[in-house]
């Protein structure tokens, strides 16, 4: 019986393979230029805001990509990251925490991606992994993704790339509203969400919120302790529209709870439990902007930003250490550490936009940025000689450890769009940063306190062309930046293992020149968009191991090759789209006594399927569908104490149906049916192993 099974399984799955491939042979044998588009599918212009302005996506000297509310709402996703993964150059990973996913772009690592929710920056000073992506994925009416270094225009934690979370703001009538709720069977998870919005005579406003409740994670090999979670995103907009004046205002609150799994593994005749967990981690934020337009033909427009926000972040840090003694036994050591991170940060923006000569668009910014981080450490250490009574002791210690630092971060940067003849465009910008830094106090007596300061200009060049049809050509180089952070510098940590890792004041700020070349072409049945990258990143900072533990040092450089690309052909009377989408990626570390190609990196990842869509009943039913396979090869990553972490490849085959039905097709309903042959599977750079079959069934309205 079990022999049959896994001969039909077997079955279904090629044939699920043919019927991808032959959807892909289908655009070469029926190549067609400018076909028109029926009722199937029709969409405008993708306009992005990757170069400080609005622009049509085709227009862009950068790499970036864009998800629109309708993909994300389509996909089910429940976490942005899950909204990003099968964009080619980004690889999603969550480590141990299941509600904390984070994001990399080009195989760099999320403390080099900066996450910015509608232009302004969520700071991160003491992670090792960046910043999350707190947000709700309901909320949200774009995302772009720039891939590769940015920082000209975005500053330092855009050495890898930028996630720019745009979201809904105000509607079309008085009053509107709308609501989903959303169902995984992976976790038993359950997200409400809704929220009330309109426009009256220039009053716009949205007010919305959320509930996430998720439970331990079901894998093909079990449920997984310690993986749920629970969040809660509240949201407020309000702004006003002239003619030629924006003005508007936002608060957030995003709270979270969130366990932590231990991998298997982790634990050992020395180090016998571990446990990590994040009971409390909350992202409270006001911000206001006023924007002025087409103030003059010369002085064409202003926009200045400013918030506040607080980010907070509770750890929890258990752990029991059986250190042999020889023959005496073991001594116990049971260790509680309790970190609590409280940061503040200010920031600000102020842009101005200039048509100093007719081919020339021309922008001026100044960005300021103030960070203050609060940090506490207490451990209680409960220690057990291995002596038997009446000469065995045990000993408590108690230590509590407090720390404040600041970082403020001045700069100023200016970028011209110079349009030259035969339709060239030309982009040249600039950015100089100036960086501040201190551990203004602190009761930890091995930690003196210090500062480090830091001015680093950055260049970028980027050349478009579109003479041809449909089609444009880019190049661009740029130069990436990263200071390192507070935790980096003053504080260290001592989570995520036995050993503490200890900070470094010495340490020298990352730098990369990455080069590119890309095409894009679109009309209005194929789309094809292709780069070609090269990244040299030096003084990158890692740890090595010291006495006692690890500390933060610049030891590695940095090589990055790679290919990104997406196509897709629309068969406009059937509403049928097949599409591909995948990364090649080659990533070398060098440092004085080790080198490796090695990194934890899949050499090729991506994504094959078939969509359909079609509209009915006068477009008042529109049907979806989407089958997909997902895919990486396998991963190692290799460390300079010899060791090595081997990652498998790994495949998914998924479908996805709906439809969006009523007037203006305003209530919608989508099932996702993930990991149909129910493979076991971790990605590279995760320790938690992926769901197995599972269906994520969501429905919602709006009136």
């Amino acid at each position: 019986m079990a022999s049959a099974f896994s001969r039909s399984r077997s079955i279904v799955k090629k044939t699920v393979l043919l019927a991808l491939f032959t959807s892909m042979l289908a655009p070469l044998l029926s190549w067609a230029d400018d076909k028109p588009a029926g009722a199937a599918i029709r969409t405008g212009e993708v306009v992005v805001t990757a170069t400080r302005t609005e622009r049509e996506l085709q227009e862009v000297p950068v790499s970036i990509s864009v998800v629109t509310q309708e993909e994300i709402q389509r996909s089910s996703a429940t976490t942005v990251a899950d909204a990003l993964q099968d964009i080619p150059g980004v690889e999603v990973f969550d480590q141990s925490i299941a509600g904390g996913k984070r994001v990399q772009i080009r195989g760099e690592s999320g403390a080099r991606v900066l996450v910015l929710i509608d232009g302004q920056k969520i700071s991160e000073q003491k992670s090792m992994d960046g910043a999350a992506l707190l947000i709700d994925p309901n909320r949200i009416e774009q995302v772009e993704v720039i891939k590769g270094p940015a920082s000209v225009l975005y500053g330092s934690e855009a050495i890898g790339g930028v996630v720019n979370i745009i979201t809904k703001k105000g509607g079309e009538r008085p009053l509107q509203a709308e609501a989903s709720a959303t169902y995984d069977t992976s976790a038993t998870g359950r997200v409400g969400y809704a929220s009330a919005f309109g426009r009256y005579e220039g009053l716009s406003y949205r007010v919305s919120g959320s509930l996430t409740d998720y439970g331990n994670r079901r894998t093909p090999d079990g449920t997984l302790d310690n993986t749920s979670y629970d969040i809660r995103d509240f949201s407020a907009f309000f702004g006003h529209d002239w003619k030629k004046i924006s003005i508007g205002a936002t608060v957030e609150d995003y709270k979270s709870e969130i366990q932590s799994h231990t991998p298997e593994g982790t634990t050992g005749s020395v180090l016998t439990y571990f446990q990590l967990d994040l009971p409390q981690w909350e992202r409270r934020k006001a911000g206001a902007f006023f924007e002025a337009r087409d103030i003059s033909d010369f002085f064409t427009r202003v926009r200045v930003d400013c918030y506040y926000q607080n980010t907070f972040k509770e750890f929890k840090n258990d752990m029991i250490l059986s250190i042999p003694m020889g023959p005496m036994g073991r001594l116990i050591r049971d260790m509680r550490q309790r970190t609590e991170n409280d940061q503040d940060t200010y920031g600000g923006l102020i842009q101005t936009d200039w048509r100093p000569l007719q081919n020339h668009y021309l922008i001026i910014g100044y960005e300021p940025g103030f960070d203050r981080l609060d940090s506490t450490l207490d451990v209680v250490t409960v220690q057990r000689s291995p002596l038997p009574p009446p000469f065995g002791t045990t000993t408590t210690t108690v230590q509590s450890f407090d720390y404040k630092a600041e970082m403020d971060t001045h700069a100023v940067y200016i970028q011209d769009e110079w349009t030259l003849p035969a339709d060239f465009t030309l982009t040249l910008g600039g950015r100089q940063t100036w960086v501040d830094s201190s551990l203004t106090d602190t009761n930890n007596p091995n930690i003196e306190k210090d500062s480090k300061k830091d001015s680093k200009p950055v260049f970028s060049a980027g050349l478009t062309y579109a003479g041809i049809r449909h089609l444009v050509l880019r190049s661009l180089f740029a130069q990436g930046y990263r200071f390192p952070n507070l935790q980096q510098l003053f504080i260290g940590t001592v989570h995520g293992g036995a050993d503490p890792t200890f900070p470094n004041p010495d340490l020298d700020p990352e730098t990369s020149n990455n080069y590119e070349l890309g095409l894009r072409f679109k009309n209005q049945v194929l789309a094809i968009d292709i780069a070609g990258f090269f990244s040299d990143a030096k003084d990158y900072i890692t740890t090595e191991p010291v006495a006692g533990g690890r500390q933060f040092t610049n030891v590695e450089k940095a090589k990055t090759y790679g290919v990104e690309a997406t196509a897709s052909y629309t068969f406009s009377d059937w509403g049928l789209t097949p599409y591909a989408s995948g990364t090649w990626l080659r990533r070398k570390f060098e440092s004085e006594d080790f080198t490796t190609w090695n990194t934890g990196h899949p050499e090729w990842m991506g994504r094959l399927g078939l969509r359909y869509q079609q509209d009915f009943w006068t477009s008042r039913l529109r049907l979806f569908a989407d089958l997909y396979a997902r895919a990486a090869v396998s991963a190692e990553e290799e460390f300079s104490d010899g060791t090595r972490e081997k990652y498998k490849s790994w495949e998914t085959f998924n479908l996805t149906l709906g439809g969006e039905f009523g007037q203006k097709r305003r209530h919608f309903a989508a099932v996702s049916l993930n990991n149909l042959f129910d493979q076991e599977y971790t990605r590279a750079q995760s320790t938690l192993v992926e769901q197995g079959f599972h269906a994520v069934l969501k429905v919602g309205t709006s009136f």
